[in-house]
């Protein structure tokens, strides 16, 4: 095992006692050998054989890997472990590439004919532990390991095999062909395959921007201080920079954007370190030196040398004398005696002259600009030159930019920093907006792509990438909408890998620290970190103060927390790095110390003891956990949480034996969970879920379960249009509640009975019977709000104000929608509830432009929290005030909305009737009689089908209308006349005024 190596798992200490990591594994084997050393004696064999494995064994090594098994024939390789790399899987090529030549200098010595073949693939494994000896007792398992085997079975003689997991994490560092999928026994699916033909000479920076980039956002203050010390060092005062931001925040993006802007006068000059040359001295001066003369990484050494020799001497005779100390950095032999007796400091004294000989020579015939990437992996020899090149600057016409980590330490006094801090909001929608586009379908899946990605520009283009190859958007980049919800958005291992080799340079015990904070969660509190690891809190704080410092987590001010990740991202790979068998102890402890520290105060705690007791596998005390949590994110409007913990109920009850308990407790489950479904407007499950929860078998048979249940499966039915099943349900909870004399239980059943009614046209017994609920209304049912996503007194207050609208009494519609507007106030979804009749009686009285303020507002909240439950009655208003205003264009456009956002009509029929009329009105307004038509049938077919006389009569209405407008009266009346009639029988009186005339003009036009 090479000695650096041996150094960094020695530094992990106890943190290589197991874990789960992303890397790429390599098998290697020599072809036919059993026949090469066949009749051999094993000596003889050896012979053979053992400078064969020597070759492999050094390329593993010189390129980061770990070799875990050796056969006789070949070996196994990983790449990315023990300790974790962020590009193990350039890496595993580099040594491939490195074995093959390896062998054909072999062969040449030896005049044989060995051929190799070599397969790679890149996943996750599972890795066993090393001993404190550091023998070779570790291994790694799992597909990732199986899939690499196949690909080496796979590979011909002399050829190198990847995977599309290995391609795609080098692409821009390799050359590989395509060769096809293929199937594997014991894989589901087929396995895309690359053959890896070379290396490209490329830097980190170079092989990203190969694959196109993305406009700049958010960086110009950033840009207008680089202008500005660009002028100061073209004036002859030198500068010298260090731009500092973490992985993936654009920093070397920034830079080249720069670059860009430079004038034909400027030389550039780059370079930059690498992770694997840390201790390998002057490594970034040598590809500096390359860079200045031209040369590529394949030229050969002779040809390298007398390059650089004859540039010089042809540049100035004088700077011959540095040519020993420039072949040195380049690692050509040299034959100068003289170099070779120097002492060690004498050389590293040349070569600084060197260096800075060959950058003033070249300042005086051009400005320059030196670039030096990454520097917080610098070697203590470059860094010897850097700060020489820094004493000089001044009256030099040198700008030096060099970029770094927050974790780097490349102090000078002399050394100007620039910080880059993450995007704010508004710019990571900006890059969003170049990235994917605007589509409406596209609202809630930008969000969370955004607060996933916490303003790193790196990390919103890779989840970006990794949806699209999911197959989440369609369309070009740019101009997506989404195809299909993604209901977890997966790290994309781009990120992954940086995050993992962050995390593995930590010492032991802050490493330790830093995961068991991951199974605390994105809060840390210390007390429960000090509980969990059974350490005093004064013994952990220092530590916790150097993985601030390390950017792994900030300090915060909330209540029972110190600390939370600096991204969610840092504790989503920190979490994973650690076997399930580590977690579930964690998870368990973290019960233990909430339930043992906070006994006093569990209702602070209660969501992280539902987490923790589940992911212990603590099934018994899990549940009663979930059934608190839940309710509180209903109670939030959490509601995606909620509909989370349900899933994870449901799944806890699974683990436990048949009972009445676990009857009662699945109940619970779904009259919690379907009051966070309907804001989405998933109706009809909620439905199922409720027919579910009916059909369970109570022994106990609970009245107050069985109302609830009742109550609940009525508004469920009435939301689908069965308004019989909707009623049944009603009256029965009814009757069930005013048996037990349960108030909250009577206010929702009579509410029940009542909505049924308004919605099948009653609207005088549904005033009538709502009137009645105020008899049960007590602060406690708002406070409650058990078995209401909605305040119940503003859903109340709701119906009986459209109710009011509908027969035309606008005056007591007017004091019902005030007296919800302000019961609503503290509250979204009740508040969006009331506004849609609000802006209704807004629009009935002509203050038009008041509706569609109140309006407005509501319909982006909506979109924003995913409330597709009102996205159709929503649109409808704004349509409805605008086409009072005479806008039909804006009328048209935010009809539209509902349709193009795939809000399911199956699944959520509530609104559609008034949006189709809606729709139609504007189609009318636009003087397109067919579409109108087209509408008004969809309305119609709809309130046919729920049973709904009063959307049938304003569907009718319009059908006249529209027949009226293309001048087609006798189709005209019978329409009207069937509207007329549904509208009388309603009382609806504001339609009644309104088919009334247009009856009238209808008959008169055919009598004449």
């Amino acid at each position: 095992m090479p000695a650096k190596l041996a150094e960094r798992i020695l530094h992990s200490g106890g943190a290589m006692s197991g874990e789960r990591k992303h890397v790429t594994v390599l098998f290697a084997d020599v072809r036919g050998s059993t026949a090469l050393i066949d009749r051999l004696d094993p000596e003889e064999a050896l012979e053979i054989l053992g400078p064969v494995l020597q070759v492999l064994m050094d390329a593993i090594h010189q390129h980061d890997g770990f070799m875990n098994q050796a056969r006789g024939d070949g070996v196994m390789a990983l790449f990315g472990a023990p300790i974790a790399t962020e590009d193990h899987a350039v890496q595993a090529c580099r040594a491939a590439m490195a074995m093959q030549a390896g062998i054909q200098e072999l062969n040449r010595r030896r005049i044989s004919d060995i051929s190799l073949r070599i397969g790679i693939n890149s996943g996750h494994v599972v890795i066993h532990s090393i001993g404190s000896n550091l023998t070779m007792n570790y291994d790694a398992v799992g597909k990732t390991v199986h899939l690499a085997a196949r690909m080496e079975e796979l590979a011909a003689p002399n050829r190198i095999m990847l995977t599309a997991a290995t391609q795609k994490l080098a692409k821009g560092f390799i050359v590989a062909d395509p060769r096809g999928t293929v199937a594997l026994k014991g894989v589901a699916e087929p396995v895309e395959t690359f053959e890896l033909g070379g290396m490209r000479s490329t830097t980190r920076w170079q092989a990203r921007s190969s694959q196109g980039l993305n406009a700049l956002v958010g960086r110009q203050a950033e840009l207008d201080t680089l202008r500005g010390l660009l002028r100061r060092a073209a004036s002859g005062n030198g500068q010298a920079l260090t731009v500092i931001g973490a992985a993936g925040f654009g920093k070397s993006r920034l830079i080249h954007d720069f670059v860009g802007e430079l004038g034909s006068e400027w030389m550039v000059l780059e370079t930059a370190c690498v992770p694997q040359h840390t201790q390998s001295s002057y490594y970034p001066i040598s590809d500096l030196i390359r860079h200045m003369f031209g040369i590529d990484i394949d030229d050969k050494p002779e040809t390298v040398a007398k390059r650089i020799k004859e540039q010089i001497v042809s540049l100035d005779a004088n700077l011959a004398k540095f040519l020993p100390a420039v072949f040195s950095v380049l690692d050509i032999s040299i034959e100068d005696q003289e170099w070779k007796n120097l002492e060690p400091t004498e050389k590293r004294r040349a070569i600084v002259e060197a260096i800075t000989a060959l950058v003033l020579f070249q300042e005086r015939r051009t400005p320059l600009l030196i670039i030096v990437e990454d520097v917080h992996w610098i070697d203590s020899e470059t860094r010897i030159i850097l700060h020489n090149v820094l004493s000089l600057l001044r009256g030099l016409r040198i700008f030096l930019i060099m970029t770094q980590r927050p974790e780097g330490n490349l102090a000078d006094p002399d050394l100007l920093r620039l910080e880059l801090s993450a995007l704010a909001e508004v710019d990571s929608q900006e890059l969003l907006d170049r990235l994917i586009g605007r589509d409406l379908t596209l609202q809630s899946i930008r969000n969370r792509i955004v607060a996933k990605a916490q303003g790193n520009p790196l990390f919103l283009e890779e989840l970006v990438q990794s949806l699209a190859e999911a197959g989440s958007f369609e369309g070009e980049p740019g101009d997506y909408r989404l195809s299909k919800p993604a209901e977890r958005i997966e790290i994309p291992q781009t990120i992954h890998t940086v995050l993992a080799a962050r995390i593995d340079r930590l010492d032991g015990l802050p490493k330790t620290l830093l995961q068991t904070s991951s199974v605390i969660g994105a809060d840390v509190s210390i007390a429960l970190l000090s509980g969990m690891l059974e350490v005093p809190a004064s013994k952990i704080s220092g530590y916790l103060r150097e993985l601030e410092e390390a950017d792994f987590l900030r300090r915060v001010k909330r209540v029972g927390s110190e600390y939370s990740f600096k991204h969610e991202l840092i504790r989503e790979v920190a979490y994973g790095t650690m076997l399930l068998g580590t977690r579930r102890s964690l998870h368990a402890k973290a019960v233990a110390t909430i339930e043992s520290r906070f006994g006093d105060r569990l209702d602070e705690h209660i969501d992280r003891l539902a987490d923790h007791a589940f992911m212990a596998g603590l099934w018994e005390k899990a549940v009663p956990y979930q059934l608190r949590s839940c309710r509180r994110a209903v109670r939030r409007g959490a509601n995606q949480d909620a509909i989370g913990i349900y899933h994870r109920g449901l799944e806890t009850l699974s683990h436990w034996p048949p009972s009445a308990a676990k009857i009662r407790a699945e109940i619970d489950f779904r009259l919690i969970v379907v009051i966070a479904l309907e804001p989405l407007g998933k109706h009809r499950l909620i439905a199922d879920v409720l027919r579910e929860a009916r059909e369970l078998d109570d022994p106990s048979n609970d009245p107050i379960r069985n109302a609830a249940v009742n109550c609940q499966l009525a508004v469920a039915l009435w939301r689908i249009g069965e308004h019989d099943g909707a009623m049944e349900a009603a009256k029965a909870a009814s009757a069930i509640a005013q048996q037990i004399a349960d108030p909250a239980l009577t206010f929702a059943s009579l509410h029940n009975i009542g909505m049924v009614l308004h919605e099948t046209g009653a609207y005088r017994d549904s005033i009538e019977v709502h009137e009645q609920c105020f008899a049960f209304e007590s602060p406690e049912l708002d406070q409650k709000r058990a078995g209401w996503a909605a305040y119940p007194s503003v859903v109340l207050r709701t119906f009986l104000a459209d109710s009011l609208i509908e027969i035309g009494e606008l005056e007591r519609a007017e004091i019902m929608a005030n007296d919800a507007i302000t019961r609503a106030e503290d509250h979204f979804y009740s508040r969006a509830n009331i506004s849609h009749v609000l802006a209704r009686l807004r629009i009935a009285q002509g203050r038009h432009v008041e509706a569609l303020s109140i309006l407005r507002e509501c319909w982006q909240t909506c979109l924003d929290r995913g409330i597709v439950q009102m996205y159709p009655i929503l649109a409808a208003r704004m349509g409805e005030a605008y086409l009072a205003l005479g806008d039909v264009k804006a009328a048209a456009e935010i009809l539209s909305k509902p349709e193009r956002l795939d809000v399911p009509l199956g699944e959520n029929a509530f609104g559609w009737g008034w949006l189709f009329v809606a729709q139609g009105r504007a189609f009318l307004a636009a003087g397109d009689h067919v579409q109108a038509r087209i509408s008004a049938k969809r309305a119609l077919a709809l309130a046919e089908e729920r049973g709904e006389p009063p959307q049938r009569a304003h569907a009718l209405k319009l059908l006249g209308d529209a027949s009226l407008a293309k001048g087609d009266r006798s189709e005209a009346q019978p329409y009207l006349e069937r509207a007329l009639e549904l509208a009388t029988t309603c009382d609806m009186r504001p339609l009644m005024d309104q088919c009334r005339p247009a009856l009238e003009s209808a008959r008169t036009s055919r009598a004449m």
